[in-house]
């Protein structure tokens, strides 16, 4: 996989991300700032705005060596920058190409609606204060190792590598040592690629999910405009919500300062349906392609309302914004 890269500051949530809710986005790119909210009581959805300046994008949602799992005495790194850079570098083009065919009424649209999937969900699986819940739901992956000698021994570095920011990490996200180690091995297995031409894991496995034979894949846009251009979608440090109470497959992401989306994935097999349909019916249900449906709303404040206080009470101690006034949230 090749992963040397001398990035020791290492964001959890992209700058791309960080940059699309800039408080200040005409400013350079070093320049750009955007709101942090520390969390004050996550029942009443209360929020303490750390600072009336803004924070530097570039120091915001970082850890130093956060995805280094080798640091020679040279200071050489080991690190997955140069796989997360991959999907980073389409992800405002792809977002900004989707909000702009929406506005145009155009269908030609599902290809976003992937790779912006897959951007997100990248985020979910290395957001440092989800690893608990990351190992859960794709440990399984760790049963498995590569076969290519080279590829295997880049494996063991990652398992066996010099961490000297392991103990503080540890300390500072409440995780043991392997906890670190195995989440890090599990990142390293769902960039692998069985083939240079072939999906890697983490998009086999989203691409799964949108192509499930008994699923109902639906997206929900919300845009905010006009009178309610100022209202603001809160950007998670955790970089997404759930929207809906377990077993349900829903995900809450935001796009821009002033959009947000939700990814829900029903199964037909579990609808509660007022008749029973043939099962001819449902195995020809099975057997098609899945078109995404997509419903835009455009100034839902009670949407908005619903996500920003989800997105507060969900994320570890902190939210982000390009306003200093949240709606749906009460401000110290």
């Amino acid at each position: 996989m090749n992963l040397p890269n001398e990035t020791a500051n290492q964001h959890y949530i992209s700058q791309v991300e960080q940059r699309l809710n800039a408080l200040n986005p005409n400013a350079s790119l070093a320049n750009r700032r955007i709101y942090s909210f520390s969390l004050a009581d996550r029942e009443t959805h209360a929020l303490t705005l750390d600072s009336s300046q803004g924070t530097l994008i570039a120091k915001t949602l970082v850890l130093r060596d956060l995805f280094s799992f080798d640091v020679l005495e040279d200071k050489t790194r080991f690190n997955f920058e140069s796989r997360f850079q991959q999907y980073e570098a389409d992800m405002e083009g792809n977002t900004l190409s989707f909000l702009r065919k929406l506005d145009e009424g155009s269908g030609d649209i599902n290809e976003e609606l992937l790779q912006i999937f897959i951007s997100k969900f990248m985020n979910f699986l290395r957001n440092p204060y989800s690893i608990t819940k990351i190992l859960n739901n794709i440990g399984s992956v760790l049963n498995f190792h590569p076969t290519d000698p080279a590829v295997l021994a880049e494996y063991n570095a990652v398992l066996t590598g010099i961490k000297p920011q392991q103990a503080y990490l540890c300390s500072q996200l409440g995780i043991s040592p392997e906890q670190y180690r195995m989440w890090l091995a599990a990142l390293f297995m769902m960039f692998l690629r069985p083939a240079p031409t072939e999906p890697n894991m983490m998009e086999s496995l989203v691409k799964g999910i949108f192509e499930a034979p008994s699923g109902l894949p639906m997206v929900c846009v919300y845009r905010y405009t006009g009178e309610h251009s100022d209202k603001r979608c809160l950007l998670s440090d955790r970089g997404h919500c759930t929207p809906l109470p377990h077993p349900h497959a829903a995900f809450g992401f935001n796009l821009t300062a002033t959009s947000f989306i939700y990814y829900m994935f029903a199964s037909v097999d579990e609808l509660a349906l007022p008749y029973t349909p043939r099962p001819d019916v449902l195995e020809l249900f099975k057997k098609q392609a899945k078109n995404v449906t997509v419903i835009p709303y455009v100034n839902d404040l009670e949407a908005l309302k619903r996500y920003n206080q989800h997105v507060i009470y969900q994320c570890h101690h902190a939210v982000y914004s390009s306003s200093r006034f949240i709606y749906g949230a009460i401000q110290a």
